[in-house]
């Protein structure tokens, strides 16, 4: 009940929509891009931006942006000031809520105890009183001059909504925008599966063809000589050609190719039943059925086992290396197709899951649930009020005793913490800020562990295989770099009171980065 009371408090859900998705703090200088309107720190946006050698996309909706779309948004740096001063002083928000319309008018509305503004109506500078059938001729010109102000002002709150209608149209624009994107871009990938599969039957047909080829040659210089050799040689004298070339049969990868054509029709026939979930304003809008949930993955998951089939054919010498795209892991059901741990500590290995409940909305992962990716759409989960409101993941189990061991692949993530942490960690505290959680983080191109908001700078080398070992019994929690040579980089005295669990911070300004937890079985 105190959870859902929580999740209800309106100035928790405002503080969510004045914190930085970069930073993870609230806006500080915020400013907003002028092509998509999505706000940022200005020292968060403008480094991303740098780093990206002066265009970057935006980390809300991808669309590129440079820093000459940067506009300072003093209203939002005025609104994170009310909050600040609300969240020093709990019980301002109540006094606030009766005493403090000006927080409200901020957006809209002018009863503290209503719920949202439904519809966007005409300011009350346009209200006029109901006009009598007849006037007296000493208030004609007061009465001219009321109508005059209303019709004004009307017009102007009618430019205003179709300024707020176009705005809104510009927004569904660039999402679909974004949406054709992606469809083209899973299109380019089947494509370029079916074209590698046919390049693999023609450079085996290439390959049979050119022994034969010389062959010939070799018969037709025999024939052309055959009057002189027949003069010193008997007709039946055999004459070497060298070694037989092989006809093997050339087959397509059928089932591949069929896999592929099948998910289009499915995602097709998905897509064309499953119209925008808009059901009037009286509804709210309802979750997409069990049958629909997954059509995304549907397409994503086939195309991109068969990617990773081509590549792995192709490509056998780098078969022992570890995973380095998400694609060529997106289908993995099992532990089969995961790297397993090398480490000293394998014999505490224990197999560690990404939580579904604990997982920002942000976040999508594999069926396996072993690889985390930063997604560019809502993903769907199931309500919880334990979810994440920042690009956090908590993993599963939880630990209470015994020794626990597990790795993680960090190389294809800029920014990343890896740690544990209570589970009554908040769904907005970040990993290493409080008591209830203790990790290590790579951000700002540097190493660090932290713990009650404590940093300690391990290194500027980024580590691309981390291994974490708990060890419970001697109260410690251990990190260790796992590329090459295993070295130690931290070491916590932490003491068991309850449960720790997995957890895991992901940096959210890019789409596409993502975690892999490896195989708990040893290589």
């Amino acid at each position: 009940m105190a959870a859902a009371a929580a999740a209800a408090d309106p100035l928790e859900n405002l503080q969510g929509e004045l914190t930085c998705c970069i930073c993870l703090d609230y806006f500080k200088h915020p400013v907003s891009i002028k092509k998509c309107s999505h706000s940022f720190c200005r020292g968060c946006i403008t480094r991303l931006c740098r780093s990206k050698g002066g265009k970057a996309p935006c980390p809300s909706c991808m669309q590129d942006f440079g820093l000459n779309n940067l506009v300072g948004n003093r209203s939002l740096a005025n609104v994170v000031e009310i909050v600040q001063q609300l969240k020093d002083d709990p019980g301002a928000w109540a006094r606030k809520r009766r005493s403090g319309p000006e927080l409200l008018a901020l957006f809209g509305q002018d009863d503290p105890e209503a719920p949202g503004v439904q519809t966007l109506k005409l300011s009350a500078r346009c209200r006029l009183g109901p006009l009598e059938d007849k006037v007296k001729i000493n208030e004609i010109s007061e009465q001219v001059n009321m109508i005059v102000e209303a019709v004004s002002n009307m017009r102007k709150d009618g430019t205003e909504m179709k300024d707020y209608v176009s705005g809104i149209k510009s927004s569904i624009s660039e999402d679909f925008r974004v949406m054709q994107k992606h469809l083209g871009n899973q299109e380019k990938m089947l494509l370029e599966v079916l074209d590698q599969e046919c390049r693999t039957a023609e450079q085996k047909i290439d390959g049979m063809i050119q022994p034969l080829v010389s062959r010939i040659d070799k018969l037709l210089d025999l024939q052309n000589n055959s009057e002189e050799m027949l003069k010193s040689v008997s007709p039946e004298q055999e004459v070497c050609m060298g070694s037989s070339p092989t006809a093997d049969e050339i087959t397509l990868d059928i089932p591949k190719i069929s896999s592929v054509l099948h998910a289009v029709k499915k995602f097709k026939r998905l897509l064309l039943e499953m119209p925008v979930p808009w059901n009037g304003p009286e509804q709210t809008l309802q979750e997409p059925s069990p049958g629909t949930s997954g059509t995304r993955e549907t397409l994503m998951d086939v195309a991109e086992h068969a990617v990773a089939s081509s590549s792995n054919s192709s490509q056998s010498q780098d078969t022992h290396q570890d995973t380095s795209g998400y694609s060529s892991s997106v289908e993995s059901d099992g532990d089969s197709s995961m790297p397993g741990i090398t480490s000293q500590f394998s014999q505490w290995a224990s197999s560690v899951t990404f939580d579904l409940k604990r997982i920002h909305d942000k976040l999508e992962v594999t069926k396996d649930k072993r690889r985390v990716r930063v997604s560019q759409f809502t993903c769907e989960y199931e309500r919880s009020p334990k979810r994440f409101r920042i690009s956090q993941v908590m993993g599963s189990p939880g630990f209470s005793e015994g020794r626990h061991y597990w790795e993680v692949n960090t190389k294809d993530s800029a920014g990343w913490a890896i740690g544990v942490a209570v589970e009554e960690i908040g769904s907005r505290d970040q990993l290493g800020r409080n008591e209830l959680s203790w990790c290590i983080e790579w951000s700002n191109e540097k190493l660090s562990a932290w713990h009650k908001g404590q940093e300690t700078q391990i290194s500027e080398e980024k580590p691309l295989r981390v291994g974490t070992f708990l060890d419970i019994p001697q109260n410690c929690l251990s990190f260790y770099s796992c590329t090459g040579k295993e070295t130690c980089l931290h070491t916590f005295e932490i003491k068991i009171v309850s449960p720790v669990y997995p957890a895991f911070w992901i940096y959210g300004g890019g789409a596409g980065e993502f975690l892999t937890i490896y195989n708990s079985k040893r290589s």
